[in-house]
This record gives C-alpha cells, sequence and structure tokens, in this order.
C-alpha cells in the first residue's frame, strides 16, 4: 500500500512538471507562456493604435502602414509579437498582460524590430494598445 501512494504522488508531481504549473491566476510580475487568449482587436482598441501609434503627429512610436490600414492588420501585428519565439510576458499590477517580443524584422517607422503588446486579461486576449519599442525585449531592437 506505501508504494502505491508514493507512486501516486509521484505522479501527481509528475504531471504537474509536465504541464508547467501554468493558471490563469498569476501573480504581478510572475512569467507564464502559452496560457492566454489569442488576440482580439475590438473597434475601440483598433481606435487607441490607430490614434497613438499610426499617426505621426501622437509623438508616440509609430507602426509601419502595413499594420495600421485596419483591426485586422493590427490582430496580426498583435499575433507576431504574442507568438514571437523570443518574448517575454508579465502580469503588470493591474493584471493586464504585457508581452515585449523581438520580431527580428522591422515594424516600426523609427527601424524598430520589437514590440509591445498589452492585453486586458488572460482569458479574453482583448488588446489594449500595441506599439513598436527600441527597448524592454529581448535582444537588439534596432
Amino acid at each position: 500500500m506505501k508504494n502505491t501512494s508514493q507512486l501516486a504522488i509521484l505522479c501527481a508531481i509528475s504531471m504537474a512538471v509536465l504541464s508547467g504549473c501554468q493558471g490563469i491566476g498569476s501573480k504581478p510580475g510572475e512569467t507564464q507562456v502559452g496560457v492566454d487568449a489569442q488576440c482580439v482587436v475590438t473597434a475601440t482598441g483598433y481606435q487607441h493604435i490607430f490614434a497613438r501609434h499610426c499617426t505621426a503627429t501622437s509623438g508616440a512610436s509609430q507602426l509601419l502602414p502595413q499594420y495600421c490600414t485596419n483591426a485586422a492588420a493590427a490582430q496580426n501585428f498583435c499575433r507576431m509579437v504574442q507568438t514571437a519565439p523570443s518574448q517575454t510576458r508579465v502580469v503588470q499590477p493591474d493584471h493586464r498582460i504585457r508581452y515585449d517580443a523581438n520580431l527580428n524584422q522591422v515594424v516600426g517607422t523609427a527601424g524598430e524590430k520589437c514590440g509591445r503588446l498589452i492585453i486586458e486579461s488572460a482569458t479574453n486576449g482583448t488588446v489594449v494598445t500595441e506599439f513598436p519599442e527600441l527597448a524592454g525585449a529581448p535582444g537588439n531592437c534596432s
């Protein structure tokens, strides 16, 4: 009986390790990979992205035009960041999820090769904002 109990505990620990112990209840600053819903760019999200990161007069970092044409183009950029092999993912204090990814291709008008993405939560994937960046992601962003 003792060996059966030990085997059951070992199996439970092995399953936890193999599954990565990934849960949706992340703490701020905790990093988990592969647990978020896919990107959803709403009309409101697209309006923000366009006004702030597709309009040079905003003074913020600017995406290349192909990521600014419509919500589907913004969604494409989001997926690139969210699925990039070279990225970091952080749960912010407000529980939003921040991705910083090196995309290895120019995505911004100042030659940025990295992108930042903020989604509302791991469960809905709704995009708050996205933009190119020169620092913050792994590797060389310029």
